[in-house]
C-alpha cells in the first residue's frame, strides 16, 4: 500500500511539473497582416464567375502551446476581411467594378512545428479554421440596380442561410455566415518573439444559401493567402 501511494505521488508531482513546465512555456503573442482573398464562385450550370481577389487587414491574438519537442498547438482568435472584385455581372448582375469587403471573426487552430535555425525557429504550420461573417460593404462604379428599382453605389454586406430573409433593399447577400477550412503557414521567428509568416486559407465550407428549405445549386467557396507579423510576449 505505502508503494502505491508512493507510486501516486510519483505520479501526481510529474503531472505538477509537466503542468508547470508547458505553462512556462506556453506564449502569448499578437499578429497583424494583409490578406488576398477572392472566392470560388459557380452558378446554377456549374460556370465559373470571372472574379479578382482584395486585399483586407488581418488581426489577431495567437497562444502558442508546447506539446512535445518542436512541436506547438496555435489556437488564435482574428479579426479577418474578406472579399472580392467583379468587373462586370456584379450585383446581380447590375454593377460594373463591383467590390465586396466581408468581416469575419476566425478561429484557426494549427500544429505548429518550431525547429531552432540560425538565431531563430523555423515555423511550419497547418490545421483547421471556423468562422462567422459579421458584415462589411460593397460598392460599385455605376448605379446598381434590382430590376427596375436603382440601390445606388454602395452599401451593406449581409450573411444569411435563407436568400429569402433579405435585408434593405441596397443589402448585398454575401453567402453564409458560418465558414470553416483549412490553413497554412510558413515563416520565421526571430529571437523567440517577432516572427514573419506568409498564410493560405482554402475554404471547404459552401456559403451558397439556400432558398426557404430548398438547397441552391452552384458553389461559393473563400480562398485567400497573406503576410503578417506576429510578437510574442
Amino acid at each position: 500500500m505505502k508503494i502505491r501511494k508512493l507510486h501516486l505521488l510519483i505520479l501526481f508531482s510529474v503531472l505538477i511539473t509537466t503542468v508547470n513546465m508547458a505553462n512556462a512555456q506556453t506564449k502569448f503573442g499578437i499578429k497583424a497582416g494583409v490578406n488576398f482573398t477572392n472566392v470560388i464562385m459557380k452558378d446554377e450550370n456549374g460556370n465559373k464567375t470571372n472574379t479578382q481577389s482584395m486585399p483586407g487587414i488581418l488581426l489577431g491574438l495567437t497562444v502558442d502551446i508546447p506539446v512535445a519537442g518542436d512541436f506547438y498547438i496555435q489556437p488564435a482568435a482574428q479579426y479577418s476581411r474578406k472579399g472580392y472584385k467583379q468587373e462586370t455581372g456584379g450585383f446581380y448582375g447590375s454593377a460594373t467594378n463591383f467590390k465586396v469587403n466581408a468581416s469575419y471573426i476566425e478561429v484557426p487552430i494549427n500544429l505548429l512545428y518550431k525547429p531552432h535555425l540560425g538565431t531563430g525557429n523555423l515555423l511550419l504550420g497547418a490545421g483547421p479554421y471556423i468562422g462567422y461573417g459579421t458584415g462589411g460593404n460593397w460598392k460599385s462604379e455605376n448605379d446598381a440596380a434590382i430590376g427596375d428599382m436603382i440601390v445606388g453605389k454602395k452599401g451593406d454586406v449581409i450573411f444569411k442561410n435563407n436568400a429569402m430573409d433579405g435585408g434593405d433593399i441596397n443589402s448585398y447577400l454575401y453567402g453564409k455566415p458560418l465558414d470553416y477550412g483549412l490553413n497554412f503557414l510558413a515563416g520565421y521567428e526571430f529571437f523567440n518573439k517577432l516572427s514573419v509568416q506568409l498564410g493560405a486559407q482554402v475554404g471547404l465550407a459552401n456559403l451558397q444559401p439556400h432558398t426557404d428549405g430548398v438547397t441552391r445549386e452552384g458553389k461559393l467557396k473563400n480562398s485567400g493567402f497573406g503576410i503578417s507579423l506576429g510578437y510574442k510576449f
